[in-house]
């Protein structure tokens, strides 16, 4: 029978390398803690954009409810809306500058929808 005392020393080193590798990469180890940590950073950034985003909105759904300019603004920047009586001029960018000419649009059709 082999003694006691042989194997003490070597099953102690088995012990705490198995420990060791299950503090470092087990389901609660340090490398499962950094990626938690990364996911929560990321996810932290895109929460702040959201939120900058989501005040943007609130602000210019703030301004459309109180305001005939915003109302205005919006549906000449967005929708191409032109006023009665108004030329629109489009100048269209890439263009030779030999080429490169200003346009009247819709004139009489928008004079014409009233």
């Amino acid at each position: 029978m082999v003694p006691m005392r042989k194997w003490i020393g070597p099953l102690a080193v088995v012990l705490f390398v198995l420990a060791q590798y299950a503090l470092w990469f087990g389901q609660g180890g340090v490398v499962a803690l950094m990626h938690r940590e990364r996911h929560i950073h990321a996810l932290t950034r895109a929460n702040a954009t959201l939120l900058k985003t989501d005040e943007e909105l609130a602000a210019e759904v703030k301004s459309l409810r109180h305001g005939r300019a915003a109302i205005e603004a919006q549906a000449r920047s967005g929708l191409g809306m032109v006023k009665k009586g108004e030329t629109f001029y489009e100048i269209v960018p890439g263009s030779p500058p030999a080429t490169q000419t200003a346009r009247v649009f819709r004139n009489q059709q928008l004079a014409a929808r009233g």
